[in-house]
């Protein structure tokens, strides 16, 4: 009776051996058990994909061996990596990807679009701390594009569970460099919901543009805080000026204004600077106008 169970149970042991041989890195004996399986069934075709899986990644894995920090042989592993359904052989790539590019002096700094960096790869694994803390390391590295680091940070702070920081993070990618942030891999449900909104319900703002208007769409539906211009002795005379310099983008000017006109409104009540401010938000872009007028109505 016992060596009946052994021997219905005979394949599930097998590939649960198997799986752990791959846990340890000893994938020849992982490729052996697979091999003894498919001797007693050949047309087993679970454990022949099993099989092949693990002889290609073995093949493609002893490349990063023999050149740990050589991406030619680090990026094919990560590109593959999303269709790889294999748990624990996935995660043992990925461990291998970010101990391989851990051993250079600054690995935050080696990034080649769209994705291969140490920071998504440490988001993979789940380890989000870690990747907030290499996404701001690379901000500091020059040519990095700050609204795809930034976002990827908001997108690690939240999965940690720091959702007030990441705000802050996000309104500073859309902020400065709206444009190369990847809204399809935001991470944060309130984010997503606020660019989908946008999407549908501000007919009037061209979709090319909305990423960057996104921080004041984001104010007027209470995600988003308001934060002063960088000079905060900007008055409305200033920017009128900036406005028909048009060297600044009109989103970020106009987030500005609306900081402004909320100081002015909230904190030094000065009738006729808040006026000149709303008369240049209504006519650089009526629609916003109307909806502010809206909030700060319903709040009162």
């Amino acid at each position: 009776m016992q060596l009946s169970l052994f021997e219905d149970n005979r394949t599930t042991v097998f590939l649960n051996l198997a799986e752990e041989f791959v846990r340890s890195r000893s994938f020849a004996q992982a490729l052996s058990l697979y091999d003894q399986l498919l001797l007693d069934a050949p047309g087993d075709e679970t454990v022949a994909a099993r099989r092949q899986l693990v002889w290609e990644w073995l093949h493609l894995l002893s490349g990063i061996g023999a050149a740990p920090c050589d991406i030619r042989f680090l990026r094919p592993c990560w590109e593959r990596l999303d269709s790889l359904d294999f748990p624990a052989l996935r995660s043992v790539v990925l461990d291998l990807l970010i101990e391989s590019l851990g051993t250079v002096a600054d690995p935050d700094r080696i990034f080649v679009p769209p994705t291969f960096h140490l920071g998504r790869m440490l988001m993979a694994a789940g380890r989000f701390e870690e990747a907030a803390g290499s996404f701001l390391n690379a901000l500091g590295n020059p040519g990095m594009p700050r609204g795809t680091f930034l976002a990827w940070r908001g997108d690690a702070l939240t999965l940690s569970g720091n959702g007030e920081a990441a705000m802050d993070v996000y309104l500073a990618a859309f902020l400065e460099d709206p444009f190369t942030v990847d809204l399809s891999f935001i991470r944060n449900r309130a984010i997503d919901n606020l660019r989908l909104s946008l999407y549908v319900d501000a007919e009037e703002i061209a979709e090319d543009e909305a990423p960057a208007w996104l921080p004041v769409w984001g104010w007027l539906h209470g995600v988003f805080p308001l934060y002063p211009a960088a000079d905060p002795a900007l008055r409305a005379a200033d920017f009128a000026s900036l406005l028909e310099q048009k060297d600044s983008p009109l989103p970020s000017l106009w987030y500005q204004m609306l900081a402004h006109a909320e100081r002015v409104r909230l904190h030094r009540r000065d009738d006729r600077e808040l006026a000149a401010v709303r008369r240049l938000l209504k006519r650089t872009n009526i629609f916003l106008f109307r909806l502010y007028l809206e909030k700060i109505t319903g709040e009162r």
